[in-house]
């Protein structure tokens, strides 16, 4: 079976379920420096160059650049944009609520010009600022409210290209997705000589570009498990960008080759924004916990707020997305 025919019967329900074991590995990747101070070292950092957690979040970019390519394609760019910010604002918009408020029970002393500050530029995404006074002060971890954040900067700004190229004509997209994938793949051989965030950013544009790739190439791309396994097998031994073409593959042909799930509902967002200051929060409440405790206690904490997270706001806001490209 080729991509374009597990898309096109609906067949990718396993990408649920893949985001929300992406989205619990970076929770359980945090608990080690969570729980042992900033500088631990995390699951598989030692061993592949990245940890648990960075290969997830690559992976959360492959697997957007498969499927938002995809629906930039379908849909006006006014349609494409309404869906992703109902998509990801309202749920930040709570996470940001309910982390301020899990901080000042911690004993955070922040007044309200510190709070709205933060807050806004928690929405914003430009400049978050990851840290509240006093908040966590006894943590291994102190101060730092919501680390995994960072991400969604990029995420929104990958949309965007993702949006400009689909507004090119259809003779110039492979070339642009390309000279993206070159560029973001070249760049990160000399990524210790480029400003922080634009070296954060050069896998990440990598990951989503690759995605873009097999979307554009999904008539022809054939999944198979046995191509997956063999793609994984051999990523310990490659160096990025390479590591990153053969784990985001063969995951995504392992994945996809597996019989069907259908989960009903969509979890990982919610683990994501929710999973790092309940973390902290579960620190607070039971000091000198391990790392392998705190991660089982985290994510067993952390489900009920993604639950109500997608039902009391994602659902909803996705239906108003839908509604809103249908009319």
């Amino acid at each position: 079976m080729t991509l374009a025919e597990a898309m096109d019967r609906g067949c990718t329900g396993n990408l649920d379920a893949l985001r929300l074991v992406l989205a619990g590995g970076v929770i359980v990747s945090h608990a080690w420096p969570l729980a042992l101070g900033p500088g631990t070292v995390e699951p598989l950092a030692a061993q592949t160059g990245r940890s648990l957690g960075g290969w997830a979040v690559v992976l959360f970019f492959f697997l957007s650049g498969v499927l938002i390519t995809a629906s930039s394609l379908r849909k006006s760019s006014r349609a494409f944009w309404r869906a992703r910010a109902l998509r990801i604002f309202p749920g930040l918009g709570g996470a940001v609520i309910v982390t301020l408020g899990l901080a000042m029970l911690s004993g955070a002393t922040v007044d309200w010009a510190e709070a709205t500050t933060w807050a806004l530029r928690a929405v914003s995404l430009v400049s978050i600022e990851h840290r509240l006074t006093e908040a966590f002060a006894n943590n291994p971890y102190p101060l730092v409210v919501n680390g995994p954040l960072w991400s969604l900067f990029y995420e929104v700004a990958a949309y965007g290209l993702c949006a400009l190229i689909a507004l090119l004509p259809k003779t110039l997209r492979p070339y642009c997705i390309l000279f993206v994938l070159l560029v973001a793949g070249l760049g990160q051989f000399w990524a210790e000589y480029l400003p922080h965030r634009v070296a954060t950013s050069l896998p990440l544009f990598f990951a989503f570009a690759l995605g873009m790739v097999v979307c554009g190439l999904r008539q022809q791309v054939r999944l198979s498990w046995k191509t997956g396994l063999i793609a994984i097998f051999f990523t310990p031994a490659l160096v990025a960008p390479l590591a990153i073409v053969t784990i985001c593959l063969g995951v995504f042909f392992l994945v996809l080759s597996a019989p069907q799930i259908q989960l009903g509902a969509d979890y990982s967002f919610g683990l994501y924004i929710y999973g790092w200051p309940v973390a902290q929060s579960v620190v607070w409440l039971c000091p000198g916990l391990d790392p392998l405790s705190l991660a089982g206690l985290s994510l067993m904490a952390t489900m009920p707020f993604a639950m109500a997270s997608w039902h009391l706001v994602e659902r909803p806001s996705s239906f108003r997305a839908l509604k809103g490209a249908r009319a």
